[in-house]
């Protein structure tokens, strides 16, 4: 089998059933510059999750295809009705977030302390699948390190 046609062709077909990829559905493969082995390369899928090839890679083909199949592993997994976020799922999420902080119910329900804004993350994406939801949250931690949360707070703007 080969694992980067199967990559491509498990999100075409994705996309061919009506998933919303907003770039569609090319999977992007870049290689880490080196002029010798080991080779190492990152595949970013369409929707903005991106792995890297896993082990030694003495060619940049195979380096690809490692990047490939742990990408298509975690696509294929990820379609797992169990990988949804449920209600379910954000009442164990947010009542185990509760027992490892010490919080209080009132805390889950305020969305101005942080387990109430993940419990407002978690519903805005009920439905989605965790892959989804990682994505969001990297591109939330990204706006949190780089400064830009504060200053949409300064400026008063919507969690929304």
């Amino acid at each position: 089998v080969n694992v980067v046609e199967a990559l491509q062709e498990f999100w075409q077909m994705k996309q061919s059933r009506g998933a919303d990829l907003k770039n569609g559905a090319l999977v992007v493969y870049e290689m880490v510059p080196s002029s010798s082995p080991p080779y190492v390369c990152f595949v970013t899928l369409p929707g903005g999750s991106c792995f890297g090839s896993f082990q030694f890679c003495p060619t940049k083909a195979e380096a690809r295809r490692s990047a490939a199949k742990i990408a298509l592993m975690n696509s294929v997994f990820n379609e797992h009705p169990s990988r949804r976020i449920t209600e379910e799922f954000i009442e164990k999420s947010v009542s185990e977030a509760l027992a490892s902080f010490n919080g209080n119910r009132e805390e889950a329900d305020n969305p101005n302390t942080g387990i109430g804004a993940f419990r407002f993350m978690l519903e805005s994406n009920k439905g989605k699948s965790m892959l989804e939801f990682q994505e969001l949250m990297t591109v939330f931690q990204l706006l949190h390190w780089n400064g830009s949360l504060k200053a949409m707070r300064e400026r008063q703007c919507s969690r929304q």
